[in-house]
């Protein structure tokens, strides 16, 4: 099934340490209800209400399609939003006792962008809100119902390009803090955000003490930016940013910071917020004896004599087996095995192939020219193969290349006991992905989840999975539609061009590891290895991932083969701890790069850019 997110951010909060964001759905919004989603982290949603609503005794509910920047705040046991109605330019105000039946009390009219109420403060026996627009502004209030400005305007806009949103007021213990974000137009389109730090005298909420002079995080100045930018939560930290892209999916951003705990100190050092950049990223250790595996063209391997590269691997009692891609004389692709017990010296390897893809022999006139290349393979065969074993049975999905107009994804297997005991009785391959089209990369999660053979077929623009009883369904007649598109983001750096997920993924008690390969679009030539963890349950969900790359090619082995500067990933194992990440070096060489597990995990969920899809 596919997953398709249709949702938008309405806004965010933060109450009594917990993160909420509201959402809502095309759907909901004919309803005029909305989803409200709580958090401890700020990260990790679970749906509190799917059906809040906002209800005004003295007319009809607000069109939600019309409403934005939700803001929550609390006095006492009542709970009061504020949103904005943007055509009137007015700031509602509805009030909860549970975050879920709302009942709108008042409206005023505000040509100053948004407001946010701070939670249990008073200031003089009155509330207080700070708004936005071309200027930070304060109103008080006795009763949450009439709002009066106060006369002085507390930060203004850099520009007459820019306006002010009031993000997240809270107290802290320094006094009151505001973050707001600086907002730059390009026409009616929002070409920049540019987050800033304020505090405020606790005594006096007019009184700035310090603001940032830099942007504490700042979006790239492009006319081309997509992302908009809906709510923020501030922890002890970090703070957490909500975005929606163009395609109406949600994601956010971690971001971490430091804090001094000291005002005079804050004065004498501004940038007491800082976004927290990880100077020396994570990267993979590369094996000593690298490549393990290379090509062999003496005594008949003549199947394997021009490249051996872009392994998958299993683990089963000790032993990984590594089942390798290689290229012969006849640049045909056909399978090769290897085993190794310590994860990098190789004990076993066989002088036979076990297994190839005959090829058709008659080619479609009728069917126009691929313009597909991989390695050293131009006569077709089976490809770059990802396995998993599950329930005593060796599935593995490939690239299934025809060496003329097809392209395309093929799934077999074979009982692992017949695989130790080196009878290869491959399953008849069937061909999963519809004709046509030129799919790669599909991998098989090596466990079933909720009872189901799950299936990842795409990951960019969003994450695809298909659910099946048996895969036995996909019987040859039955495809799976993907999307295989891969747009650039050029809100990313270095994997900014997403090309494909590496091996299956590994299962861990943090989610889903998984590999991926990336490329800078401004740097094409160069194939990069990252980190991602996904949900256990919904692995839809994308919860961390690396900042940098954890592999770039950089030895010799990885630049000097079929193609220089690959580095591409089939298989990995955990064993004893460690994670073993088997890659093929420059389209011509077996390699494996390890880490210790639990680094690898510390370092994506300590020291990276944190992205999810919010279903």
């Amino acid at each position: 099934m596919k997953n398709k997110n249709t949702l938008r951010g309405l806004g965010s909060a933060l109450i009594d340490d917990k993160s909420y964001i509201f959402v809502c759905s095309d759907e909901e919004m004919n309803h005029g209800e909305f989803v409200v989603r709580e958090s401890e982290d700020g990260i990790i949603f679970k749906t509190k209400a799917s059906n809040a609503k906002i209800v005004n005794i003295n007319g009809p509910s607000d069109n939600f399609d019309e409403c934005t920047s939700f803001h929550v705040s609390k006095d006492g046991k009542n709970y009061y939003l504020t949103y904005k109605l943007c055509d009137e330019e007015q700031l509602c105000i509805a009030r909860s006792k549970n975050l879920i039946d709302w009942e709108k009390r008042s409206s005023l009219k505000l040509n100053d962008g948004n407001a946010k109420i701070v939670s249990d403060y008073l200031y003089a026996g009155r509330n207080i809100m700070y708004s936005g627009g071309d200027a930070l502004r304060l109103y008080v209030s006795e009763d949450f119902e009439t709002w009066k400005r106060t006369k002085k305007d507390l930060i203004t806009t850099a520009g007459d390009d820019s306006e002010l949103l009031v993000m997240e007021a809270q107290v802290v213990q320094d006094g009151v803090f505001v973050m707001y974000a600086e907002v730059y137009k390009d026409q009616e389109n929002i070409s920049q955000y540019k987050l800033y730090g304020a505090l405020f005298d606790y005594g006096d909420p007019t009184k700035l003490l310090w603001k940032s002079k830099e942007p504490i995080y700042k979006t790239n100045n492009t006319k081309n930016n997509t992302a908009t930018l809906f709510g923020v939560a501030i922890f002890d930290e970090y703070f957490v940013s909500y975005w929606i892209d163009k395609n109406d999916e949600m994601f956010l951003v971690r971001h971490f910071y430091k804090h001094d705990s000291d005002i005079k100190e804050v004065e004498k050092t501004p940038d007491i917020i800082d976004e927290q950049l990880n100077e020396t990223p994570f990267e993979l250790k590369r094996s000593e004896l690298n490549p393990i595996l290379k090509p062999r063209k003496k005594h008949g391997h003549t199947w394997e004599s021009q490249a051996t590269y872009n392994p998958t691997a299993i683990e089963s009692d000790g032993v990984i087996h590594i089942i390798y891609r290689a290229d012969g004389d006849d640049m045909m692709s056909v399978w090769g095995y290897a085993s190794t017990v310590d994860g990098v010296t190789i004990k076993d390897r066989l002088t036979n192939c076990i297994y190839q893809r005959k090829t058709p022999s008659i080619k479609m006139p009728f069917s126009p020219p691929t313009l597909y290349t991989s390695g050293n393979n131009s006569g077709g065969g089976c490809e770059d193969p990802r396995a998993v074993l599950i329930d005593g049975i060796i599935y593995v999905t490939f690239t299934a290349f025809d060496g003329w107009g097809s392209v395309r994804v093929g799934l077999t297997s074979i009982n692992f006991e017949d695989f130790k005991n080196k009878r290869w009785k491959w399953k008849k391959t069937v061909l999963i992905s519809p004709p046509g089209e030129i799919n790669k990369n599909w991998v098989l999660f090596p466990e079933k989840i909720g009872g189901k053979f799950a299936i990842m077929h795409s990951f960019t623009p969003s994450i695809l999975i298909d659910y099946f009883d048996s895969l036995d369904e996909l019987d040859g007649h039955i495809f799976i539609n993907s999307n295989n598109t891969r747009p650039i983001d050029p809100s990313r750096k270095w994997d900014s061009w997403f090309r494909g997920v590496g091996p299956a993924p590994l299962k861990t008690s943090d989610g889903w590891l998984v590999f991926y390969h990336a490329m800078d679009h401004n740097n094409p030539d160069r194939y990069r290895l990252g980190a991602l963890l996904l949900d256990l349950e919904d692995p839809t969900q994308e919860l961390y991932r690396s900042r940098g790359p954890i592999l770039e090619p950089k030895e010799q082995y990885e630049n000097e083969g079929h193609k220089w500067g690959v580095v591409y990933s089939c298989g990995a194992v955990i064993k004893d701890e460690q994670v073993f990440v088997y890659y093929g070096g420059a389209d011509k060489f077996v390699c494996v790069a390890t880490a210790p597990l639990q680094q690898l995990l510390n370092s994506l969920k300590q020291n990276t850019e944190f992205r999810m899809i919010i279903n």
